[in-house]
């Protein structure tokens, strides 16, 4: 339900950073990644980072510099829509318990897949939380996104 929430999300967020310019865009506003642009490579990065943990496929991180606009970073969060989307189309009930595990520095982390998911909803919407205040401070209304 989280996930599917912030799928939809993305499109309202999207329309509505089409309306900044794209030195706003991609300019530093000083905070998290620093620009609008940068924070968005970032939740797509995480999301394409967890879903290749829970597959086995490989991370391929995608830069900022490689994002000039918004139209083109629409194109690629589409393109990672699709495999998130399909990842847990094909999930089953039992396989959302299986465990999983990463070692970040010395340390190994393991997790079930469900939670794993969990944790990317609720990073997208820490984001998508400090996005709605630059909105703001931009000038925009940002779009309403109340889940219920």
């Amino acid at each position: 339900m989280l996930l599917d929430h912030n799928l939809a999300c993305r499109g309202p967020l999207i329309h509505t950073l089409e309306k900044l310019g794209n030195d706003k865009f991609v300019g530093n506003l000083g905070v998290g990644k620093g620009s609008i642009r940068n924070i968005l490579t970032h939740l797509m990065n995480t999301e394409r980072y967890w879903i290749s943990v829970l597959n086995g496929s490989e991370f391929e991180s995608i830069e900022p510099e490689n994002l000039s606009d918004i139209q083109s970073i629409k194109e690629v969060w589409l393109e990672i829509q699709e495999e998130t989307t399909n990842f847990i189309a094909n999930l089953s009930g039992s396989q959302l318990h299986h465990v999983k595990s990463i070692t970040l520095g010395s340390q190994t982390v393991s997790f079930t897949i469900a939670k794993a998911l969990i944790h990317m909803a609720n990073h997208e919407t820490h984001h998508r939380g400090l996005l709605t205040g630059l909105i703001r401070l931009n000038g925009l209304e940002p779009p309403d996104f109340n889940m219920i």
